[in-house]
């Protein structure tokens, strides 16, 4: 099987051509697809989820390709939210390894195709994909014209490939804007706008949508959504944050655009997917009973300043800042770790400092060394597991993972494997 030669993020190599050679070499399974292509900074997940849980609750069979994935490699390859079987999924792997080494595709590029192969063997009706890096470059952009493209968010962000500066970040964020396609963006910078505006006219999060009356606590959040052709109150997600609320909207919005495009989606069918999705690893709220103790535990995929910003800004609104805090922390080393660092012990009474199972992770010294210049040194800890960091919470704690998806993805991973109980928000 191919991938076990083949490693994320290695042989990541600027261009499409090795993909498109591929692809034509299989039959270019892409073109039978009716996509919705989702890039940004953060939030497009989140987003691609909405979409295809309303999608789906529609009655039209939906792919939805996404990344990373916190577990199984399965997971980010479903149709009408079940994902890909693994014995379906190492076939697929091993049926076309061979022209995949022959035409040096990388990690990356491999399962993006693996992905359209499935989905176009499937005959879905729509496929909602979710760009893995930038944009321009990105596999996922093979796609020649999709119905909607979406910007979710603009931040700097993998500034040793993406550019330095948010114009620099967006241009490439807009290389999957095709001609002829409809062009949604969330709540971005001004300077990111001028850079969509100078491809397309879009459709502005603010201007041509928005939601009003926000109201959540920890069991979920309602809004009213408003738009230049509908308006719906008492909206319900179940993934907290505003920002959630604001991918919503996006996501209702571009059901708007589906119906101008000849799909029927109503209303019921809106409240109804929304209501149903369950993004995990996002302000993802569970109580764990550990030996002769329990605590609450957050488990977040934070994994940049605008997504701390994000989880911060719901953690003060729910609550969590009054009480016992304690912070489970990992961080990839190309990220702007000073300042996570920094946000995060402003709220700290306590740091544990996990080196999780993955080469790019920082070194748990260089956090606390830095973590050290914000709170007491005796406040600052590390740990060689998720066991050993257990042990270090007092019954009735509030705990947060934090830093890294693939650290949310190793706590889930870890209550799989010990069966221990993760029951939701109680």
């Amino acid at each position: 099987m191919v991938f076990k030669f083949l490693k994320e993020y290695e042989g990541m190599t600027p261009g499409l051509s090795r993909i498109r050679r591929f692809l034509k070499s299989v039959g270019n399974p892409q073109s039978r697809l009716k996509v919705i292509h989702v890039a940004g900074t953060n939030g497009k997940g989140s987003t691609a989820a909405f979409i295809s849980e309303i999608c789906s609750a529609s009655g039209y069979k939906t792919a939805l390709y996404t990344s990373p994935h916190l577990i199984d490699i399965t997971e980010r390859i479903k149709v009408d939210g079940i994902e890909i079987s693994k014995k379906i999924f190492d076939d697929l792997s091993e049926k076309y390894s061979a022209e995949a080494l022959k035409c040096k595709l990388s990690y990356f590029e491999y399962l993006t195709s693996l992905a359209f192969i499935y989905f176009a063997d499937m005959k879905v009706d729509i496929a909602v994909i979710e760009t893995g890096l930038g944009g321009r470059f990105d596999a996922t952009n093979i796609i020649k014209k999709p119905l909607i493209c979406i910007i979710t968010s603009i931040a700097k962000e993998h500034q040793e490939i993406l550019g330095t500066t948010i114009e620099e970040i967006a241009f490439e964020k807009v290389g999957i804007i095709k001609k002829g396609s409809y062009v949604v963006c969330s709540k971005l910078p001004a300077k990111a706008i001028v850079v969509v505006k100078n491809k397309t006219e879009p459709y502005l999060y603010g201007k041509d949508f928005r939601i009003i009356n926000n109201k959540d606590d920890i069991y979920g959040q309602k809004f009213d959504y408003v738009s230049t052709n509908i308006k719906m109150r008492n909206v319900e997600v179940k993934l907290l944050g505003i920002h959630q609320s604001i991918n919503a909207s996006v996501a209702i919005f571009t059901v708007e655009l589906l119906n101008n495009s000849g799909y029927h989606l109503n209303e019921t069918h809106i409240r109804a997917g929304l209501a149903s999705t369950v993004w995990h690893g996002r302000f993802d709220i569970r109580k764990i009973v550990w030996g002769n103790k329990s605590f609450k535990l957050i488990i977040d995929g934070a994994h940049n300043v605008q997504g701390l910003n994000a989880f911060f800004k719901t953690f003060k609104q729910l609550g969590f800042s009054n009480e016992k805090r304690v912070f489970i922390f990992s961080v990839m080393k190309e990220k702007k770790y000073k300042c996570m660092v920094k946000k995060v012990a402003s709220f700290a009474k306590k740091v544990i400092l996990l080196k999780i199972n993955n080469s790019r992770a920082l070194d748990s010294d260089i956090l606390k060394r830095e973590f050290s210049k914000y709170i007491e040194q005796s406040k600052v800890y590390t740990a060689s597991s998720l066991k050993n960091a257990y042990n270090m919470i007092d019954d009735g704690e509030i705990v947060a993972t934090i830093g890294s998806l693939y650290l949310a993805g190793e706590v889930l991973k870890h209550a799989r494997s010990e069966g221990i109980q993760m029951n939701y928000k109680n």
